[in-house]
């Protein structure tokens, strides 16, 4: 993790990125990264300082973080929110199952008994296989595919 020995006063961090202009730093990994802009932010007291003192620290934050201007702004917002600066832990969108294996095999086996029909045909003998014939395996078929209550068995 990068470590700030001491603090720098806001003339030292202008003087040291007027020297480091042709540098570049990178962290180790993001956690770190995070955790160090953290401590940063909290060091300097940034929510308080005046516009120009927080421009001076947010030139210092990208220099030595070496993440883009838009980043940089997102994580000072959460900090501005939070108090805090984490990792924001990946949530993958995922569709709800509405259908068993078991019921996509039976889709699967009306389809090749009937030649692949249309959605509308498919359902409308999925229906009369629930309420004429009693077969109530197609009763969540015939429900999820077409959004319809099901039928109430005879």
């Amino acid at each position: 993790m990068l470590e700030d020995p001491r603090s720098m006063s806001c003339v030292e961090l202008k003087a040291f990125l007027d020297a480091s202009a042709p540098l570049t730093f990178t962290g180790h990994s993001r956690q770190e990264s995070y955790v160090w802009i953290e401590q940063t932010l909290r060091r300097y007291a940034y929510l308080f300082r005046p516009r120009q003192e927080k421009g001076l620290l947010r030139r210092y934050l990208l220099k030595i973080s070496g993440f883009s201007p838009a980043q940089l702004t997102r994580l000072i917002a959460q900090y501005r929110r939070t108090g805090h600066v984490r990792v924001v832990p990946y949530k993958r969108h995922r569709f709800s199952t509405q259908f068993t294996r078991q019921d996509r095999l039976l889709l699967a086996e009306v389809d090749e008994a009937h030649e692949r029909l249309s959605a509308p045909a498919t359902i409308a003998i999925l229906r009369r296989e629930v309420s004429l014939f009693g077969h109530h395996e197609f009763a969540r078929l015939s429900h999820n595919l077409s959004g319809a209550p099901l039928p109430l068995a005879p």
